[in-house]
């Protein structure tokens, strides 16, 4: 995916690990890794599931990103590579951006061969075992507590526990359990929900789910009400975000008037 945009975006996560090069402009992030700030030319990387936020330095920025299932890390690279994090939020590395583009370069002329050459080579640079690169780390499992409310939440989506219900399955009080599932996911147990919703909406929406079934079936009031969280999440409204998806090379303009293509 090619963006740009001026917005900021609030606390979020991604199913898929996250490598790109940003072209123009500067971008400021909080991620697991801590503050960050990236300008053109530098690669920015997520890992599944970490939360990170983002907000551009100046008036604006454009990045391009590719975005890669962990079963299809698994298959490329090993099992344990789609288990690893990558280091790094936003790394200056000519070297690094270089394969980064050849990667993209690859996805962009839709030969399925030169992308799975690309791919291979760089997922298995940025996800080897720690011991031989300092870019990867084993990612850390959340404490049995935190775990048990992010089960209920992914058994029920559609119906985000309580504070009290999240104090409960976390067998502290209110205050405690809010703090603490904070610290072990970067978010509060609604923020997480709210991503968890968001995320499985946009599956459904790729694979053509109508917008209307897609907010029934993951608890939101209406259509309107999902229009408004993806768009606050994602930076765009579901029909265009899903045009730029199904568009080969779509570089999406997100404060202008409609998708461009380079």
């Amino acid at each position: 995916m090619s963006l740009f945009s001026t917005r900021a975006f609030p606390r979020h996560a991604h199913d898929q690990f996250g490598l790109g090069v940003v072209r123009v402009g500067g971008h400021a992030s909080w991620s697991a890794c801590g503050p960050v700030e990236a300008g053109p030319g530098d690669v920015i990387a997520v890992s599944p599931e970490e939360m990170h936020d983002g907000a551009p330095v100046g008036p604006g920025r454009e990045w391009e990103m590719l975005y890669v299932d962990p079963a299809t890390v698994a298959r490329f690279v090993e099992p344990e590579a789609a288990r690893r994090e990558i280091g790094f939020a936003a790394v200056q590395n000519p070297g690094l951006a270089a394969r980064t583009d050849a990667a993209l370069s690859a996805l962009r002329s839709q030969d399925a061969r030169a992308a799975e050459d690309a791919l291979t080579d760089l997922l298995s640079l940025v996800l080897a075992p720690a011991s031989t690169a300092d870019t990867a780390r084993l990612r850390g499992a959340p404490s049995p507590a935190t775990r048990r409310v992010q089960e209920r939440i992914a058994d029920q989506p559609d119906a985000p526990p309580s504070l009290d219900e999240v104090a409960m399955l976390m067998g502290m009080g209110r205050t405690g359990a809010l703090r603490r599932f904070r610290r072990e996911t970067g978010a509060t147990p609604h923020a997480y929900a709210m991503q968890v919703r968001l995320r499985l909406a946009r599956r459904a929406l790729a694979s053509g789910e109508p917008p209307a079934e897609v907010a029934a079936g993951f608890g939101f009031a209406d259509q309107a009400h999902l229009t408004r969280a993806f768009a606050r999440q994602f930076g765009l409204p579901p029909g265009r975000w899903r045009k730029g998806l199904i568009t080969p090379g779509a570089k999406i303009v997100q404060d202008g008037d409609s998708s461009t293509a380079p």
